[in-house]
């Protein structure tokens, strides 16, 4: 796989949930860079379908031969859902509350033991697959300090998806991301005031990736 690379300021940001280094989608960028707080109504089960599709499709074009089911087994392996809060001004400030019944939801997976001759020709079948499909490539490549490389992209309506393998770890991890929306029946009544704030209610986990092809959700 070849060094060369869009800028990492030029890409979408760099995936977290959790705990630090393993690489999930953050969408946080996405969050604070809204400059309205009017977001659309947007069901959490239909965007969570939404990303887990992308994840799916991208999965695919790795050509791994593993499948990854729903929900959290370690670092290096997992397949599921995370959300942030969404800000009013579009800049995080500690003087500025989230809004209330608004989410960014955030779809991650990590597999391990995946080795630097297999996850160097996956990254390029998901970047040609996601190019081919009308995503913009917005980073491949190594990663200028760490022993990582990825491949990142976006698509109209703030959406992102990307994968990246990290050398020391062996571990291939990615995940898609959205922008914020409200959730449609936010203004019930919840048992606790925070339970308002960027966590929607999913009623599942994701569902397995598998290798082959399959299309995204639109």
């Amino acid at each position: 796989m070849t060094e060369s690379k869009v800028s990492a300021e030029q890409g979408c940001a760099r995936w977290g949930i959790g705990c630090a280094g393993v690489l999930v989608l953050t969408m946080a960028g996405l969050a604070y860079a809204s400059v309205d707080s009017t977001y659309p109504d947007v069901d959490p089960e239909k965007r969570a379908r939404q990303l887990s599709g992308y994840s799916r499709d991208a999965y695919a074009a790795l050509g791994i031969d593993r499948t990854v089911e729903g929900g959290y087994v370690d670092v290096d392996d997992y397949n599921r859902y995370d959300s942030n809060y969404c800000y009013p001004d579009g800049l995080f400030s500690i003087a500025d509350p989230p809004v209330e019944g608004a989410y960014q939801l955030i779809h991650g997976w990590s597999i391990g033991k995946v080795n630097r001759a297999e996850a160097l020709p996956a990254l390029r079948r998901a970047r040609d697959r996601l190019k081919a499909e009308g995503w913009r490539i917005t980073r491949f490549g190594k990663d200028e300090q760490l022993e990582e490389w990825s491949v990142e992209a976006e698509r109209d309506g703030g959406f992102s998806t990307g994968v990246t393998w990290e050398a020391e770890y062996h571990r291939l991890s990615g995940g898609s991301g959205g922008p914020c929306a409200m959730e449609p029946d936010w203004s019930q009544e919840k048992d606790e005031p925070y339970e308002s704030y960027g966590e929607p209610e999913l009623n599942s986990f994701p569902p397995a990736m598998a290798p082959g092809r399959q299309a995204a959700i639109s």
